[in-house]
């Protein structure tokens, strides 16, 4: 038996927890001998109540734990209380901050195994070691512990090349309607939806980001993708979709034969990532159109082009103007990503990326400081042992005060950010009541697409930083 939990109370908005999802419906499909329980933390009031209530219940031999950067004091409680109440049982951990922290998680001693990175085949090995009583040494992708207490290093696993052969996520071990609740980013419409990857792995350097996925680009068939979607309409009557990918676009043929597939689905396509914003070409903009897509975000970082080059985005700036443009031309709504605040980056650099964003068509835009992640080049770059020592992960996000890394102070930077937000949003409100207007929502609907919008800046003002 395996049961799996994700979890943190501080995410405002709950994603769908597609790792373990796609860990589950794997397993299905080598094993099908397994109870599986899916239990999403982040959904409920009294999470580790619940969770201890689900343990004596459940009892598991298998406990499995997917965690992020900002969850990760929740992760090594989760494991405790697994090993405190059932101290035979397996706890295995994985996601994207223990592939980047692996050094640090191993060392809680309630834990049994970290799998790194992609880890479809890697969880179907272990529970199939676990299964026949046998040893994890040889199953590449992990560390562990031995029965002496040793840390055990196996080799790295290569990632899976054909995306086609993994079967879809097991959506029937989520309540969808709970997930509509609580809500997500990126889109005016509101209720059920469900989260589609189509494709992993991303070959641009950008030296914020992570490398859960690899650097190579690997694809599901324009097929895979559509017959996914087909199932999410049939099945769970579903057709609001948000697609996140890391590059969904960078196969422009790929992209456009999986948005001419889907005409006749009558879907809505979010896109809150994963668009590489200046590989955006006008007929893939007008097939997104009619394919439904109604949002998409346009990650344009910095308007400096040296900061592009530092940074190793290398955007052509010009040409994500032009797409923003398209975009706006064919009625889709766009939420441009900023961040303030890269190394040796000068307030005059700062209003040039602000001045960059006023100029676009963006509907939205958001305005982050610069955080470096574990597992990042930037994260190499800056920190030191002993600062990376003493953060709380808990609060590792881009409202936390811990990081200024530009050539401005603190209290500049902290203007600065909130100077982005005034001029952006007094330039663009009219246009967002008249599409409020144009799209007919109604008043709660048009409440959230602003109010959600200026959330940001509310809470800057509400911190009083700077």
């Amino acid at each position: 038996m395996v049961k799996g939990a994700s979890f943190n109370n501080e995410i405002p908005q709950v994603s769908y927890p597609l790792g373990l999802m796609y860990l589950a419906s794997f397993l299905r499909e080598k094993q099908d001998r397994h109870q599986i329980e899916l239990l999403d933390l982040r959904c409920h009031k009294r999470p580790y109540t619940l969770y201890k209530d689900r343990l004596a219940e459940f009892s598991p031999r298998v406990i499995a734990i997917s965690a992020l950067t900002c969850e990760a004091e929740s992760l090594h409680r989760t494991a405790e209380i697994a090993k405190t109440m059932n101290p035979e049982c397996t706890v295995i951990v994985g996601g994207p901050h223990i592939s980047a922290c692996t050094s640090d998680v191993i060392q809680d001693l309630n834990i049994d195994i970290l799998s790194v990175g992609e880890s479809e085949e890697t969880f179907a090995e272990i529970i199939a070691a676990i299964d026949q009583g046998e040893s994890f040494e040889g199953i590449n992708g992990i560390a562990w512990r031995n029965s002496e207490g040793n840390i055990m290093w196996e080799n790295p696993r290569e990632p899976i090349q054909d995306l086609d052969t993994i079967p879809y996520p097991a959506w029937d071990i989520i309540d969808i309607d709970t997930y509509a609740k609580h809500g997500r980013a990126g889109n005016i419409k509101r209720g059920r939806f469900l989260p589609l990857f189509t494709s992993r792995g991303c070959p641009y350097g950008c030296f914020y980001c992570h490398n859960l996925f690899g650097k190579r680009f690997r694809a599901r068939s324009p097929e895979n993708v559509i017959g996914e979607l087909r199932l999410m309409v049939e099945r769970y009557g579903v057709h609001d979709i948000e697609v996140v990918d890391d590059i969904f676009n960078l196969d422009l043929d790929r992209a456009k034969a999986i948005c001419r597939g889907i005409l006749d689905l009558n879907m809505l396509l979010v896109f809150p990532n994963g668009l590489r914003a200046d590989r955006l070409d006008q007929e893939l903009i007008h097939l997104m159109a009619q394919a439904g897509t109604t949002n998409l975000a346009v990650a344009v970082e910095t308007a400096s082009p040296r900061l592009q080059k530092t940074i190793c985005k290398n955007l052509d700036l010009d040409r994500v103007k032009k797409a923003i443009s398209w975009a706006d031309a064919e009625g889709i709504i766009t939420n441009g990503y900023f961040m303030l605040g890269f190394p040796s980056e000068t307030a005059e650099e700062i209003r040039e990326t602000i001045a960059y964003a006023e100029q676009t068509d963006l509907f939205f835009a958001s305005f982050f400081i610069v955080t470096p992640y574990p597992g990042t080049p930037l994260w190499e770059q800056t920190m030191t042992d002993t600062e990376s020592s003493t953060l709380d992960f808990k609060s590792y996000n881009y409202l936390s005060g811990y990081f200024n890394l530009a050539d401005v102070s603190e209290t500049e930077l902290r203007k600065l950010q909130r100077e982005a937000y005034r001029r952006f949003y007094r330039k663009k409100r009219w246009k967002i009541i008249k599409t409020a207007f144009k799209l007919r929502l109604d008043w709660k609907n048009a409440a959230w697409l602003w109010f959600g919008r200026m959330r940001d800046q509310a809470q800057l003002r509400m911190k009083k930083i700077g």
